[in-house]
């Protein structure tokens, strides 16, 4: 059964066919993109012989992959040939409040700090705050590229971090509790079972890893205080958004 996409790859390839484009141009492709993958629109009409060549490039791939993703099966032989990261739907919402030419230099940011390793400079506001937020996110991203799944010794309390890490969808999209606390090696695994109910509902712990940076529990070492005040912090990105 096919289900709605909240994220998609984005393979080097697409970034390769368009980089050298105009920004307006490139605004236009990723929003043609991303409304065919999010919104099962199909791709728009192009304005140019130019990009009519961008969207033959990519379509029988992209259309591909998103056959596959829709499955919620992994496009392995894809992702062995080819550079890419996780194109999620938040990004795609910051996009539909852009105009075209601030949407390309989005996207330029995004693929230049992922596949060159290049940190973007000079951006304007909006695209600024918008990469900002997503930086988080692609961080994240390059941090289990290089984690994987190995890690240190767990350490057990009644509520042990295997049990914890079960709780959690195997994707290869999703932050595990296990990368989760590799990232925040202060915090410590102070659950109980009388408190194990807090782990209802998390099935990736990238919202609360994000919100920390935005909230007063930054810096908490206690993982039940986080999860019982997991709202707060998942909440505390948004509202941050709109200072």
């Amino acid at each position: 059964m096919e289900k709605k996409l909240t994220r998609f790859t984005f393979y080097d390839m697409y970034w390769n066919v368009i980089k050298n484009a105009k920004d307006e141009e490139i605004g236009r492709f990723i929003k043609a993109v991303c409304a065919f993958i999010f919104d099962d629109i199909p791709m728009s009409p192009p304005k140019s012989p130019q990009e009519d060549y961008y969207q033959a490039c990519i379509l029988s791939e992209l259309t591909e992959v998103k056959r596959i993703e829709a499955q919620g099966k992994v496009p392995k032989k894809y992702n062995q040939k080819m550079l890419h990261f996780a194109f999620l739907d938040v990004y795609y919402k910051a996009i539909k409040l852009m105009n075209d030419v601030d949407s390309g230099q989005y996207l330029k940011a995004l693929c230049s700090y992922m596949f060159d390793g290049k940190q973007p400079t000079k951006l304007k506001p909006p695209v600024d705050s918008y990469f900002d937020f997503a930086k988080l996110k692609l961080e994240l991203s390059k941090l289990r590229a290089k984690s994987g799944k190995k890690g240190g010794e767990t350490e057990r309390v009644k509520v042990t971090n295997e049990e914890i890490d079960k709780q959690v969808e195997k994707d290869e999209y999703v932050l595990t509790f296990d990368e989760f606390m590799k990232a925040h090696p202060h915090i410590v695994n102070d659950l109980y079972q009388s408190n194990k109910h807090l782990l209802n509902g998390i099935t990736d712990w990238t919202p609360i890893d994000v919100g920390l940076d935005y909230s007063d529990y930054k810096n908490c070492k206690s993982l039940t205080k986080i999860l019982e005040n997991r709202k707060e912090i998942e909440l505390a990105v948004f509202k941050a958004s709109k200072l």
